[in-house]
């Protein structure tokens, strides 16, 4: 999915929970969770993936229709910057969260509620140095996997071409040691 679609997607959940909880169907809010909370179980349990934006739309209209900034649960938006900080690129969660504040601004009633909406501007920054510390750790898996998969094979074999067998296998037994030390 391209980024523009992910954003479009995440913007349309935000816009379509706000809809519905400032729309007559607020009244309705708890059966609309149910359905969406029946349809991402089914989903994962037969597709075996998680689509990310019921998830939004869910987190969105139960934040918001439980007062939105004013909220109790409103760590539930913080779990799902996080949980996407991992998934998404750094882009992306900043304009999430700059999304999510614009939606959120609207319950902007005093000057704690613009703590608490400045406060999504601020988890931004972090949510990208976690998501940038996720990619660099994925990189460096990806490096020492690579690094193991030519010393275990393509180096053995050139090895065994060149030296004798003694000094292979005193090789071959150092380096399964400092494969074990990994």
């Amino acid at each position: 999915m391209s980024q523009y679609i992910k954003i479009l997607s995440f913007f349309i959940a935000c816009l379509l929970s706000t809809i519905i909880i400032n729309a007559p169907f607020n009244y309705y809010s708890p059966q609309i969770i149910a359905i969406f909370v029946i349809f991402i179980i089914t989903s994962y349990l037969f597709k075996k993936k998680l689509f990310i934006t019921p998830l939004i739309f869910l987190v969105q209209i139960i934040v918001f229709s439980t007062g939105s900034l004013h909220s109790p649960l409103l760590f539930l938006e913080y779990f799902l910057l996080f949980s996407l900080a991992f998934t998404e690129t750094p882009k992306l969660i900043l304009i999430y969260s700059l999304i999510l504040s614009l939606f959120i601004s609207q319950s902007l009633i005093n000057f704690s509620s613009l703590i608490y909406l400045l406060s999504f501007v601020f988890i931004a920054p972090l949510a990208y140095f976690v998501t940038q510390n996720s990619q660099e750790n994925k990189t460096l898996s990806y490096d020492r996997e690579e690094t193991l998969l030519w010393l275990t094979l393509d180096l053995k074999q050139k090895l065994q071409k060149l030296l004798p067998n003694k000094d292979i296998q005193k090789i071959i037994n150092h380096t399964d040691e400092l494969i074990k030390e990994l």
